[in-house]
């Protein structure tokens, strides 16, 4: 996760603390939400799922059939974030 979060330090300037950090993982959400897009955030017993949807580009994983799982929402919500801004500036994920 560590290096997870340092990439996410490198591409938004947000810095995450830990895996429980969730205060600092919203500003991505936040960040995400002002680009436009929609996150959606789906949680359960066993079931941690993170996408993310534009008007420009679609949806993340659900256009190719994925399914959006990660290990914690905290994961999800930075994975995403580092996709979306990939997606944008190269137009591919």
């Amino acid at each position: 996760m560590n290096e997870l979060f340092e990439r996410v330090k490198e591409e938004y300037g947000v810095e995450i603390h830990d895996e429980n950090d969730m205060t600092n993982a919203w500003k991505l959400v936040e960040a995400l939400k002002e680009k436009g897009w929609v996150v959606y955030i789906i949680t359960a017993k066993g079931r941690e799922q993170v996408d993310a949807w534009h008007p420009s580009f679609g949806s993340l994983f659900a256009q190719f059939g994925e399914t959006p799982n990660f290990g914690s929402v905290l994961e999800g919500i930075c994975n995403i974030a580092l996709l979306v801004k990939e997606l944008e500036e190269k137009g591919v994920v």
